[in-house]
């Protein structure tokens, strides 16, 4: 209800103010429009699920899906009064007063959300999680878990039925506890009973995996077994052929429009990757591709020639085979640009897993399980992994960035595209900054 008033509000005063700095006068509450503004705005973002009060693990995740929703408030707000064409509706809009009233009504949304989460990670009422599973899966869990934002984790042997009931009772209040669950078809009948009720009085209980997708957006792929996949929900996407082709018309259209503009700039950085260190200015290097097809991808050189003269070697951070402008190349990922034909050749997409190297596919194949599923999509220039998690050097970084990729590939829609976008520019700008 706080957040409700709160977005009420500022739509009112935000598109009185604007309207007076562009129109030279404000809105009278009394004005039929402006309050379909506001219901249109409102259920807009209650549809996208953004007024929810439950206390998020990740301080950006209510805040960034709000930021993401407004626009779309936006675009329906603007068809359904250009649709009715109404005179009144159309003097709100006048001279731009639209666009900029709900750009600053978004970062208005976005920063209440954060600043209410940031007040309930402190102040408010922690959750007392039950890890109802067994002990290998605890404590993986309890490493990941951050106790500050998460409240307080306690383990519960599954298999130990009497004592897990104890904890378990009636009397247990619902909404300050939550059940993980490691396998939910090991659970004894008793069990089941007990905590469906208190399930039904408000108790979240999730599976293993759920907890992972709702709080962290990745899948913890080390403790899943193979079955999951047969009843996970999900994966539509790598079917979906209209969505396939028309997203591999979008790759076409902007990879070869961005070719285009940015042929000067690409010109240049080859230019100064030549000038800078000896050696080639475009780098070509062997990758895996869709359904583990290889192609050929190519990056401005940021290392120096014979970087791998003694074999292939993961990247790390402050490699010190980093040439002075290759290091500003991947702080910016210009470095990148390049990979531009590969998309307008249709070897890689805009976004999706990044290509892995074969000499590092074939070992992670081996130690990491369900490794090739990453290969279910095109490759992508940027994907939810790289703008989660930064770099991969060793088998462990590999595997936390396939919990991301697969997380993608569950869960794949425009939204998460867009996320994945701004997050990419955000880390971007971030590092430009240094």
């Amino acid at each position: 209800m706080f957040l409700l008033l709160a977005d009420v509000a500022g739509l009112l005063i935000i598109f009185n103010l604007v309207h007076l700095l562009r129109m030279g006068s404000t809105i009278r509450l009394s004005s039929g429009p402006i309050w379909g503004i506001v219901l249109i705005t409102v259920l807009t973002l209650y549809i996208m699920d953004v007024y929810r009060t439950e206390m998020p693990i990740t301080r950006a995740r209510l805040p960034l899906q709000t930021f993401l929703a407004v626009p779309v408030a936006a675009v329906l707000t603007a068809l359904f009064v250009y649709a009715l064409g109404v005179d009144s509706f159309l003097s709100i809009f006048g001279r731009g007063v639209m666009p900029i009233a709900f750009f600053l009504f978004s970062l208005w949304a976005a920063s209440l959300r954060w600043w209410l989460t940031c007040i309930n990670q402190r102040y408010g009422d922690k959750l007392r999680w039950f890890l109802l599973m067994d002990f290998a899966m605890a404590e993986r869990l309890q490493i990941d878990l951050d106790d500050k934002m998460a409240g307080d984790a306690q383990y519960v042997d599954i298999t130990d039925v009497p004592a897990a009931l104890e904890y378990f009772p009636p009397g247990l209040d619902p909404k300050r506890n939550a059940v993980i669950v490691g396998d939910m078809l090991t659970l004894d009948d008793g069990l089941v009973e007990q905590i469906s009720d208190l399930r039904f009085r408000g108790m979240k209980v999730l599976s293993y995996s759920a907890f992972y997708e709702r709080y962290w957006s990745r899948i913890p792929v080390m403790q899943l077994s193979s079955a999951w996949f047969l009843q996970a929900s999900g994966f539509e996407r790598i079917n979906d052929r209209v969505g396939l082709r028309f997203q591999r018309v979008l790759d076409v259209l902007i990879s070869f429009i961005g070719m285009i503009v940015l042929s000067p700039l690409l010109l240049l950085l080859a230019l100064l990757v030549r000038v800078t260190s000896p050696g080639d200015a475009i780098y070509k290097q062997q990758r895996v591709g869709l359904n583990g097809s290889l192609f050929t991808l190519y990056k401005f050189r940021s290392m120096v020639v014979d970087a791998e003269r003694d074999g292939p070697v993961w990247s790390q951070k402050n490699d010190l085979r980093v040439t002075p402008f290759g290091k500003f190349l991947r702080a910016t990922r210009f470095d990148e640009l390049p990979q531009l034909l590969n998309i307008f050749k249709g070897q890689m997409s805009f976004i999706g897993p990044r290509p892995e190297r074969p000499e590092f596919v074939a070992e992670l194949r081996a130690r990491i399980p369900h490794y090739e599923l990453r290969h279910l999509l095109a490759p992508g220039l940027t994907g939810w992994a790289q703008v989660m998690y930064n770099y991969t050097s060793t088998v462990d970084d590999a595997a936390r960035k396939l919990e991301y990729d697969l997380y993608y590939i569950k869960n794949h829609s425009i939204q998460l595209d867009f996320a994945i976008l701004i997050k990419t520019i955000i880390m971007v700008l971030r590092r430009m900054g240094r």
